[in-house]
C-alpha cells in the first residue's frame, strides 16, 4: 500500500513538473515574441532621437523647416503600426505556466509577469503619443499620468517613455514645476539611458531660458527683448502676454506672435497673421518664413488644399520654390495614424474588467473629442481662408461626367501617357503604401528614402516593393554587391525575398541591403 502511495505521488509530481515545464516554455516563448514585436512597434530609441530633434528645433532652430519636416516623418513611424501581432491569447496551459512563473517570482521578491496587461499599456501609450504629436497636450498629459500610476514595473521602457514625454507635455502646457519633477525622476530612475539624456537636455534648455528671462527682468530690458527671449525659451503664453504690451508690432514681432499662437494650438489665428505677413512687401525675409509656416500647416498640421495652393503660388513669387517642393516631398512620406482607426473600430472585448472597459471607452471618447476639435479648427481655418479671399480649391475633385452619344460610344479614347517618373511603391503589413526612391535595410530597420528625407520603419512591416508609375525593374542589392532584378519583390513568411510566381531560390533576408530603380 505504501509503495502504491509513493508510486502515485511520484507519478503525480512527475506529471505536474512535465506539464509545468511545457507551460513555462510556452509562456516564455510568448513573452519573447511579444517583447520583440513590442520593441519593433514602439521603437523607443527612435522616439528619443525624434524628441531630441524636436527639442533642438524648439529651443535652437525654430525656423529650420527641413528639420521640422524630418521630425514629422520620423514621428509618424513611431508607435504607428498594426498591433495585431501583439494580441496575446492565453490558453489554459499558458495561464497555468504564468501562475507557476509568478509564484516563483513572488518568492524571489520580483514583480509579477503581466503579458495581457502590457497589451493594454501599449494601446494607451500609442494613444497618448498620438495626442502629443497632434498638440493635444492636456489629453496626452492626463493619459501619461494614468499610465504612470498603472505601470507596475518602475524600471521598464514604458515607464521611462511615459515620464519623459509627460514632462515634455507639461513644459508645452506651461506647467514647468511639474515638468521638472517628471524629468528629474526620469534621470534618477534611468541614469545613463537615452531617456535620461533627453530629460537632462530639456532641463538644461529650460534652466537656460529661465536664467535669460531673469537677467532681462533685472536689467529692466524692453518688452521687445523680453518677448523674444520668452519665445526662444518656449514660454509661449508669456510671449503673447508680453507682446500685448507693445502698441505697434514690427513685422518680426508679428511673426513671433503668430508662431507662439501656432505652438499653443491656435492655428487659425496664427494663419491669419501669417497670411498678412506674406502679403506685405516691406520685409521679404519675414514673408518667406511666414509662407513656409503656411506650407507646413497646410500639409502637416491642418491639411487644407486652398492654403497649400496659395502658399505654393506665393513661394514662386518670393523665389522660395525649393522649400515648397521639399515640404510636399516630405508630406508624401508621413504615415497616417493607425491607432485612431484601430481603437474606434474595435469592439469592446467581453473579457475585460469593468475598469478596463471604462478606460477603453474613455479613450474612444477622447479620440472623438479630439477629432471634433480638429474639425472645429479646420472650419475656423476654412473661414480665415475665405475671409482673406484666397481661391478655394475643392478637397476632393469628382470625376468628370461625360454624356454618352452614339458617336462617342464608338470612339477609342487614348489615355495620356503619364510623365511621372518611376518610384518604388512599398506596401506595409497594415495596408498602407509609401512611395519612395530607395529602400535601405540595416538590421531590423528599413529606411524609405525620398529626396532629402527618410522614413524609418521596422523591417518586418514591409510586405512588398513594386514600381509606381512607368514600368521598370527593381534592383535588389545584397551585402556582397550582387544585383538581382524583378518588377516586384515580395517578403515571404520567413522574411526572405522572392519574385512573384518564380521558382528561383529566394534571397535570404539577412543578405538584402537595399532596393532601388
Amino acid at each position: 500500500m505504501r509503495k502504491f502511495f509513493f508510486f502515485s505521488l511520484f507519478f503525480i509530481l512527475f506529471f505536474f513538473f512535465a506539464v509545468a515545464s511545457q507551460a513555462i516554455v510556452s509562456v516564455k516563448l510568448q513573452e519573447l515574441r511579444f517583447g520583440i514585436l513590442r520593441d519593433q512597434l514602439m521603437n523607443y530609441q527612435l522616439s528619443s532621437q525624434t524628441l531630441r530633434e524636436r527639442l533642438k528645433q524648439m529651443f535652437l532652430s525654430k525656423d529650420d523647416y527641413m528639420s521640422e519636416v524630418k521630425v514629422n516623418i520620423l514621428e509618424s513611424g513611431i508607435m504607428n503600426s498594426e498591433t495585431e501581432g501583439l494580441d496575446i491569447k492565453m490558453a489554459t496551459l499558458d495561464r497555468f505556466g504564468l501562475y507557476v512563473i509568478n509564484s516563483v517570482r513572488f518568492l524571489n521578491f520580483k514583480p509579477a509577469l503581466e503579458l495581457e496587461e502590457q497589451q493594454n499599456t501599449i494601446i494607451r501609450l500609442q494613444f497618448a503619443f498620438y495626442m502629443e504629436r497632434t498638440r493635444k497636450y492636456p489629453i496626452a498629459s492626463k493619459k501619461y499620468q494614468e499610465l504612470e500610476d498603472s505601470i507596475t514595473s518602475s524600471l521598464s521602457d514604458e515607464m521611462a517613455f511615459t515620464l519623459l514625454h509627460h514632462g515634455y507635455c507639461l513644459v508645452m502646457m506651461g506647467e514647468r514645476e511639474k515638468a521638472f519633477v517628471k524629468l528629474t525622476k526620469t534621470i534618477d530612475l534611468f541614469p545613463g539611458s537615452h531617456y535620461a539624456e533627453n530629460a537632462s537636455l530639456l532641463i538644461s534648455f529650460l534652466e537656460e531660458g529661465e536664467k535669460k528671462k531673469e537677467e532681462l527682468k533685472n536689467k529692466k530690458k524692453s518688452p521687445e527683448e523680453l518677448a523674444y527671449s520668452l519665445f526662444q525659451s518656449g514660454d509661449y503664453e508669456e510671449t503673447l502676454k508680453t507682446l500685448e504690451n507693445i502698441p505697434i508690432l514690427t513685422k518680426d514681432q508679428s511673426y513671433v506672435k503668430a508662431r507662439a499662437m501656432e505652438e499653443l494650438g491656435k492655428t487659425s489665428n496664427a494663419v491669419k497673421e501669417y497670411i498678412q505677413l506674406v502679403k506685405q512687401k516691406d520685409n521679404k525675409e519675414v514673408a518667406i518664413r511666414a509662407n513656409r509656416r503656411l506650407l507646413l500647416i497646410g500639409n502637416f498640421y491642418q491639411e487644407n488644399k486652398s492654403l497649400v495652393a496659395f502658399s505654393k503660388e506665393e513661394a514662386n513669387k518670393l523665389g522660395d520654390t525649393k522649400a515648397a517642393e521639399n515640404i510636399e516631398e516630405g508630406k508624401s512620406l508621413v504615415l497616417k495614424p493607425v491607432i485612431i482607426e484601430k481603437v474606434l473600430k474595435a469592439e469592446t472585448p467581453t473579457n475585460l474588467s469593468a475598469e478596463e472597459t471604462k478606460e477603453l471607452n474613455q479613450i474612444k471618447e477622447n479620440i472623438r473629442e479630439s477629432l471634433e476639435d480638429s474639425k472645429g479648427e479646420t472650419t475656423k481655418l476654412a473661414l480665415v481662408v475665405s475671409e482673406e479671399k484666397i481661391p478655394i480649391v475643392p478637397e476632393n475633385l469628382p470625376d468628370p461626367i461625360t454624356k454618352k452619344t452614339p458617336e462617342t460610344e464608338n470612339l477609342v479614347v487614348k489615355k495620356p501617357v503619364s510623365k511621372t517618373p518611376s518610384k518604388l511603391k512599398v506596401k506595409l503589413r497594415d495596408g498602407r503604401e509609401v512611395v519612395c526612391d530607395e529602400v535601405k535595410i540595416e538590421g531590423n530597420l528599413a529606411t524609405l528614402q525620398l529626396g532629402s528625407f527618410g522614413l524609418n520603419l521596422p523591417y518586418d512591416l514591409v510586405v512588398s516593393v513594386k514600381i509606381s508609375g512607368e514600368q521598370g525593374q527593381i534592383k535588389l542589392v545584397t551585402g556582397s554587391g550582387e544585383k538581382r532584378e524583378a518588377g516586384q519583390w515580395i517578403q515571404n513568411g520567413n522574411g526572405d525575398w522572392t519574385k512573384p510566381k518564380s521558382t528561383e531560390e529566394p534571397v535570404v533576408r539577412a543578405e538584402v541591403k537595399s532596393f532601388r530603380l
